[in-house]
C-alpha cells in the first residue's frame, strides 16, 4: 500500500500554516503532512504535532543561488517522521507551490510509476560540461568534484544535475539516503539533490509537461488558479500571498 508523505515548507505565520496545511488536506485526504518550518521558534508551534522546526543557517539564505542554500537540515528535521509515518512516497513542497487538482498524489505516482525512477523533478537538466551559472559556481571549487568522486557508484562519476527544490517527489528509501549525507562544502540544493540521488545509484527523471506552471521566475496570483488548471497544471508555483489574504 502507497502511503505518501507531503512535506510542506514555510516560515510563515500559524494562521498562514493552519490554511495552507486545511487547504492540501480538503484537495487530497489520503495524506500525512510535516510542516518543515524554518522560521523562529513560537509557542504555537507547541500546538502541531505535525510541525518540525528546522534550525539550519544554510536553509534562511537571501541571495539562494550565490549562498548556496541547503534542504539537507530540512531532510534530516523531517526523517523522523517520515518514517515513523511509515511513508512510502516524499512530496517535498514550499509553502507558495499551490495544488490545483484533487488527485495530484494519484498522478504523481502514476508519472513516478511510468518513468521507473526513485525521484521526479522540475525542470531537470544535466550541467556539467556546459555554462549553467551554478554549475560553473561550484565547479571552480576544488571540493566540488572530488565529493561526487568519493561518492559516486555511477561509471561517470563528474556527472552534475540540476533542478527545482519544490514539487519533487521521492521514494522514501532515496530521500532518506540523501538525508543521511552530510558534504563537506555547502552545495546549492538545486544541484545537490538531484546529483546525490543519482551518483547513490538511484533514477533521476523530470516532469516536462509541468515545468511552465511550476517556472520560479513567472510570479503567479491565486486568482489565476482556475484558468491554469484548465490549462492542464497539476500545481502551480510560485504564488506567494496565497495564505496571507
Amino acid at each position: 500500500m502507497k502511503r505518501i508523505v507531503t512535506i510542506l515548507l514555510t516560515h510563515q505565520s500559524q494562521e498562514s500554516v493552519v490554511k495552507m496545511r486545511d487547504y492540501w488536506r480538503e484537495l487530497d485526504p489520503d495524506q500525512d503532512f510535516v510542516i518543515a518550518y524554518g522560521g523562529k521558534k513560537a509557542s504555537w508551534q507547541d500546538d502541531m504535532p505535525d510541525l518540525v522546526l528546522v534550525d539550519d543557517p544554510a536553509l534562511r539564505t537571501r541571495d539562494h543561488p550565490r549562498e548556496r542554500q541547503s534542504y539537507q537540515g530540512v531532510f534530516q528535521a523531517a526523517m523522523p517522521r517520515v518514517n515513523a509515518l511509515g511513508a512510502t512516497h516524499v512530496h517535498l513542497a514550499e509553502f507558495d507551490e499551490i495544488p490545483v487538482v484533487k488527485d495530484l498524489n494519484v498522478r504523481l505516482l502514476s508519472m513516478m510509476e511510468k518513468e521507473k525512477c526513485d525521484v521526479l523533478g522540475h525542470r531537470l537538466f544535466r550541467v556539467d560540461d556546459t555554462t549553467h551559472p551554478h554549475a560553473l559556481d561550484h565547479l571552480k571549487d576544488p571540493q566540488f568534484l572530488p565529493y561526487w568522486q568519493g561518492l559516486s557508484c555511477r561509471p561517470h562519476k563528474g556527472t552534475v544535475l540540476s533542478m527545482l527544490g519544490c514539487g519533487s517527489f521521492w521514494t522514501r528509501e532515496c530521500f532518506e539516503a540523501v538525508a543521511q549525507l552530510n558534504p563537506p562544502l555547502r552545495i546549492y540544493l538545486e544541484l545537490f539533490l538531484p546529483t546525490a540521488a543519482h551518483h547513490l545509484g538511484y533514477r533521476v527523471r523530470p516532469m516536462g509537461s509541468q515545468d511552465h506552471f511550476m517556472a520560479p521566475e513567472i510570479m503567479k496570483q491565486k486568482e489565476d488558479l482556475a484558468s491554469y488548471r484548465s490549462q492542464g497544471a497539476w500545481r502551480v508555483h510560485p504564488v506567494k500571498r496565497m495564505w496571507l489574504d
